[in-house]
């Protein structure tokens, strides 16, 4: 079932001839997930006032102008309003017809029974029964029940039960049950049953069930199905197929990607990169590190012994990138940046404790064999930078220098006393 047929006009409520639209939330819970999400967000309001409705037929007259004096049947076209397209119509506050086939404006809200072609303005809101082709702007919502063909403009929300081919700006949400030919932009949330080729842009989140979807920004989220493009979010994008690139806050999801995600943490499952190292080096005798993303770009975790007290650690990450040279071998060129931390030790009285900046940078440059289809041997030299705070007053271990030796050593004439070292050194890795 289609969002859009969720739109059917129903029944009189006695004594006062109202009609409203029924509102069903199809969810099928054999569905993907990505189709659930659509028709169980599709919440919205409708309300037509209307005389003389009973059955909802394509047989109406045609005028070429109306008038509302307040509402309907006080209306030049009488009862019969609603079975009546009107080329003009104006609505001094409430007004209902059969449809417009140039302009209508309203100071409150104009509905619409059949369809709407030109322009539709309302100070609060716009409501039509089928289609929209041209304009409609209102102060707070624009509701269709099948397509929208050209712009919607409202203040709070937007929806469209099925296709959108144009755009959608709202302040709140907008929201399109069938495919998005286009562009929604909202305050807070797009939702867009598919995407064609679509661009969606939302202070807080995106939704799109369908394929091709170009552009999805969002301060929070993104969910798509098959991104061609680009997905960037605040904290996290979740998506089908990637063709270019997933960028956010913190982490990236997908099935499979041509391209590159950037992000604290990438997860890409079909063509993705993951691997657990342990590696040794003139700088820490014991490292191990989880490496995660695709070959193209993949982020480095470590945590490491390095030389020195027992409490004395070290964690840190990077980037790293792997090249193929032959069928069985490969080069990495990676760069990581490290920290001293204290554990456990008596000295500080906590058992986490960062004493003073002094990091360990390296450049690696590894070449790889792989034994096994899990299991691989790196090996390759470095090019390392230590910086640290060398004043003994700034913390309560001693300074430790990192480099076993240094082809470049000086020392600021500063408070902290910020030392940089250079040396080359040598790293050697097993990966699974």
């Amino acid at each position: 079932m289609k969002i859009g047929e969720i739109f059917q006009t129903i029944q009189p409520i006695p004594v006062f001839p109202v009609y409203y639209v029924r509102i069903y939330l199809p969810i099928d819970l054999t569905m993907e997930p990505m189709n659930r999400i659509v028709p169980a967000l599709l919440i919205f309001l409708f309300l037509g006032l209307s005389a003389n409705a009973q059955h909802d037929t394509m047989e109406y007259r045609h005028r070429p102008f109306q008038f509302t004096f307040l509402f309907p049947p006080l209306s030049t076209n009488g009862v019969d309003n609603v079975n009546i397209v009107n080329d003009f119509s104006l609505n001094l506050f409430i007004g209902v017809s059969g449809g417009v086939e140039v302009f209508e404006a309203g100071s409150f809200i104009n509905v619409d029974r059949y369809y709407v072609r030109g322009a539709q303005l309302a100070g609060f809101g716009n409501t039509v029964g089928r289609s929209a082709d041209g304009v409609q702007l209102a102060g707070f919502y624009n509701v269709n029940g099948t397509r929208m063909n050209g712009f919607q403009g409202a203040g709070f929300i937007n929806v469209a039960g099925e296709d959108v081919r144009g755009a959608q700006a709202a302040g709140f949400m907008n929201i399109a049950g069938g495919r998005m030919e286009g562009f929604q932009g909202a305050g807070f949330f797009n939702i867009a049953g598919a995407s064609g080729n679509g661009v969606q842009a939302a202070g807080f989140g995106n939704v799109t069930a369908g394929r091709n979807t170009c552009f999805q920004g969002a301060g929070f989220m993104n969910v798509a199905d098959d991104v061609t493009g680009l997905q960037a979010a605040g904290f996290i994008n979740i998506a089908g197929k990637v063709k270019g690139v997933q960028l956010s806050g913190f982490i990236n999801i997908c099935d499979s990607i041509e391209g590159v995600p950037l992000g604290v943490i990438n997860v890409v499952k079909k063509n993705g990169y993951r691997k657990l190292g342990f590696s040794v080096s003139e700088v820490q005798y014991a490292n191990l590190s989880f490496r995660l993303g695709v070959r193209q770009l993949y982020n480095i975790f470590s945590f490491g012994k390095p030389f020195g007290p027992g409490s004395r650690w070290m964690y840190g990450g990077g980037l790293g990138t792997e090249l193929g040279l032959t069928e069985k071998t490969t080069l990495n060129i990676e760069g990581a940046v490290h920290q001293e931390v204290w554990i456990a030790n008596p000295a500080t009285g906590r058992f986490l404790y960062t004493d003073r900046l002094n990091l360990y940078n390296s450049a690696r440059f590894l070449f790889g064999w792989s034994m096994e289809d899990l299991v691989s041997l790196h090996v390759g030299p470095t090019f390392n930078v230590a910086v640290g705070h060398s004043n003994p007053d700034l913390g309560i271990e001693a300074w430790r220098e990192i480099p076993p030796y240094a082809i470049f050593n000086r020392t600021s004439r500063n408070y902290r006393g910020t030392n940089v070292q250079m040396w080359f050194g040598l790293q050697g890795e097993i990966r699974f």
